[in-house]
């Protein structure tokens, strides 16, 4: 999951005859005098992209992303394409998600001698994202070179050594992150799941609890903590994490296994199938799975699939004479007549 900060430089856009007119020093923590300010300035000299780029910055920042672009938009057709001005749209378009759309603006913009830490970040994480890693390493050092200790470059180092399968280096860079923002979230969630899954779940404690008091609604955070709470025994609490994790997000197939071999255990046999199913893309191949979704389809009197997953169990486990037995009694059991049914039809020919 790639965190989605909003990477800004200092924006060094050329100055308009009335650029004078805006303070941005005296305002530079109040989006709402910026934009008052900006927006006047605009009346007055409608023609200066480097207004419009500006606002696009504070309407970024304030989350307003449509309205960013469509300034940045502005701005770069008013600028002639000026390199600050394709990366402020670039970093619209990875706020709006289209990311596709943003890597050649920002690509444009270096090639243009546009020199930016932030710029190079955003580099570096949108070739991340395209599984570029060698790419997106090149343009991190890059950010480095110019802004050694900048935690937006070191989280990103983090997210591509752990993409390619260097955990120490991620562990040190996620580290590095957060010795430069003690209050950043995201490296704080992908240290937590790399010692979660490394087994080393006192140290990642503290980083789960600091993380979910800046992210409460973060649903990987909450899988984290059920994992922790599983591995200490305290099943009730873990329950309740890993039910609070799929709530925010249904695609966590790991708490959806968990949460599914619990049901099958409490003889929730309903919930289990629909947790086991909702597992299925992850776990579908493991034995464990297998033969609790079976006993969970049969208990419910589901025979038929209960069959067809003690099937798929001996393709993976053939030696499981358990599921031998059980095949053979399903089997008997489909092949007898339902008394109900039974009872239906003299009920039928009394009549």
């Amino acid at each position: 999951m790639l965190v989605v900060p909003l990477l800004f430089a200092s924006c060094n856009l050329k100055e308009g005859n009335r650029e004078q007119m805006v303070d941005l020093q005296e305002v530079k923590d109040d989006p709402e005098a910026q934009l008052k300010h900006l927006t006047t300035a605009i009346g007055q000299s409608a023609g200066d992209g480097s207004l419009y780029a500006r606002r696009a910055v504070v309407l970024l920042r304030k989350g307003q992303l449509e309205e960013a672009l469509n300034d940045a938009d502005k701005a770069v057709k008013l600028t002639g394409n000026e390199p600050s001005s394709l990366f402020v749209k670039a970093q619209a378009l990875r706020a709006l998600g289209r990311q596709e759309e943003a890597l050649p603006l920002a690509l444009q913009a270096e090639r243009n001698s546009y020199q930016s830490s932030s710029l190079y970040v955003l580099l570096g994480e949108l070739n991340l994202q395209k599984g570029q890693y060698e790419q997106a390493q090149m343009f991190l050092i890059k950010a480095q070179e110019l802004a050694p200790h900048d935690e937006f470059a070191f989280y990103y180092k983090g997210r591509v050594a752990e993409a390619t399968g260097d955990t120490a280096s991620a562990l040190k860079n996620y580290r590095l992150a957060l010795q430069q923002a003690p209050a950043f979230m995201e490296p704080m969630r992908e240290l937590s799941g790399l010692l979660v899954a490394q087994n080393r779940f006192e140290e990642a404690r503290p980083y789960i609890n600091t993380a979910q008091g800046l992210a409460p609604e973060d649903a990987q955070l909450w899988y984290f903590r059920g994992t922790v709470l599983q591995a200490a025994q305290k099943q009730d609490s873990a329950l309740v994490a890993y039910g609070k994790a799929v709530a925010l997000n249904d695609t966590l197939t790991g708490a959806h296994y968990w949460l599914g071999l619990q049901k099958h255990k409490l003889g929730e046999n309903e919930a289990a199938i629909f947790h086991l199913q909702k597992a299925s893309p992850a776990y579908g191949g493991e034995p464990k799975y297998l033969s609790t979704l079976a006993s969970a389809y049969e208990r419910s009197g589901q025979n038929i699939n209960a069959l067809a997953a003690y099937r798929r169990l001996l393709q993976v486990a053939p030696n499981n004479t358990y599921a031998y037995q059980a095949i053979s009694r399903l089997k008997n059991k489909i092949a007898k007549p339902r008394p109900e049914n039974t009872g239906v039809q003299q009920v039928q020919i009394e009549q």
